[in-house]
């Protein structure tokens, strides 16, 4: 399973008194990295939302707001929206069409919650229709000229909207700007962008290629959902990390289970996720990885069967998540951080002292060839060997079927959708 490093730009939005009230969320690629040819604004809108819940909101943002550029796509439904309505301003360009689609798509947004904002704002045929629904305006200075600023703000003024100055880069736009009347202030000026980086994990292009197809049905349920997730590290930390800033109308609470993480990320959010994985097509997964992780995850829940049945399901995404410090290469509070966990779960993947938690501690300890140390849960050396038996062999067929799938790489492409 391959550890993929993710970037995100950031560039902070500035108020009257130069504090501040948000940051700008930018699209960026690493060095070598593609998106699958040059990248469309869908796309890039896309991977910039995903990437910013792989690193965090938190950690991006702090408690400041949020502001994204929107691109067709998400404006109309076709792109997920994965970060919550309470803190987060949708900004749509000059390029995007105020058709009735579009139109009608910002009227959503704003039902929501979302704040729409017009970015590189200039007058044109049916603009009127999204003045309407917006609450931010903002203006690009090098587009405008000063004779023509004046005039510009006050038409826009008409409809009740803050005013943004971006591209400010000399003092002296900075002053006229906020002798104008200017409620808010970006560019290179105040603070250039800044690149964010973090980790995530990739998940294999069978594993997408099945939910995806899995999501194609109007049959399917959620327990069949579940299955093809919990096989897939990867993707139930994905699942995870979507869940933590919440699914349709803004909906969040703390999770114990996969399932409740697929209730609250809601069947479009998810038909959307898994397109936007397959489209994107990052490859490599390491069986070895993959076999490791199933079978802790299934251990602790072989475990918990025994003696607490009714926690089998938050005992699985302990065990599971327990394994993600070894697989993104961090510390496992930072791991936790940006997921959505109730404090039972938290306290179980940590190993504390809970029912489930002295159960991933035990397993821990046993596939790290302690298990003279595997003592907390109570029970004996025997039922721990039996059980890691049993979820070792729970592991490798299923991971086996993961990755015969994956090969070999004309299967793959056959598999393949094809992007115009």
């Amino acid at each position: 399973m391959a550890v993929l490093d993710i970037v995100v730009g950031r560039q902070p939005v500035f108020d009257r008194e130069l504090t501040v009230v948000g940051y700008e969320l930018l699209f960026r690629s690493l060095a070598g990295a593609s998106l699958g040819g040059e990248p469309d604004g869908d796309l890039m809108t896309t991977s910039v939302l995903f990437s910013s819940v792989g690193i965090g909101v938190n950690r991006l943002v702090g408690d400041k707001v949020i502001f994204c550029n929107a691109d067709r796509g998400l404006l109309t439904g076709s792109v997920p929206v994965v970060l919550a309505p309470d803190r987060t301003v949708f900004e749509v360009g000059e390029s995007v069409v105020p058709d009735d689609e579009v139109v009608a798509g910002c009227e959503r947004l704003v039902r929501e919650g979302f704040i729409i904002a017009l970015d590189h704002f200039r007058f044109a045929d049916g603009i009127e229709r999204l003045l309407e629904l917006a609450s931010i305006v903002k203006i690009d200075l090098q587009l405008v000229s000063d004779d023509a600023l004046p005039g510009l703000m006050e038409r826009c003024r008409e409809y009740d909207v803050s005013l943004v100055a971006e591209k400010v880069e000399t003092p002296t736009q900075l002053s006229h700007c906020r002798d104008l009347g200017f409620d808010y202030f970006q560019g290179y000026l105040l603070s250039r962008p800044r690149i964010v980086p973090g980790r995530t994990l990739d998940s294999s292009s069978v594993a997408r290629l099945q939910l995806a197809s899995q999501l194609a049905s109007s049959e399917c349920s959620a327990s069949q959902l579940e299955e093809i997730i919990r096989a897939e590290p990867a993707m139930a930390y994905q699942l995870l990390q979507m869940a933590g800033v919440g699914a349709d109308h803004g909906f969040r609470r703390r999770v114990q289970t996969l399932r409740e993480a697929l209730v609250i990320v809601g069947w479009r959010q998810l038909q959307s996720w898994i397109g936007f994985l397959i489209l994107t097509n990052k490859g490599g997964t390491s069986e070895e990885e993959v076999v490791t992780t199933l079978t802790r995850a299934r251990m602790v829940e072989l475990l918990a069967l025994d003696v607490f049945p009714h926690l089998a399901g938050l005992a699985f995404a302990a065990g599971m998540l327990s394994a993600f410090d070894l697989l993104l290469g961090m510390r496992i509070e930072e791991v936790l951080m940006s997921l959505p966990l109730d404090a039972e779960l938290h306290d179980a993947v940590l190993g504390k002292d809970t029912e489930v938690g002295r159960i991933v501690a035990d397993a821990i300890d046993c596939q790290l060839g302690r298990p003279e140390e595997a003592t907390r849960s109570g029970f004996d050396e025997e039922a721990l060997h039996r059980a890691s038996i049993r979820a070792l062999g729970w592991a490798l067929e299923v991971s086996r079927g993961f990755v015969r799938s994956t090969r070999p790489a004309k299967l793959r492409r056959k598999l393949a959708p094809s992007h115009r």
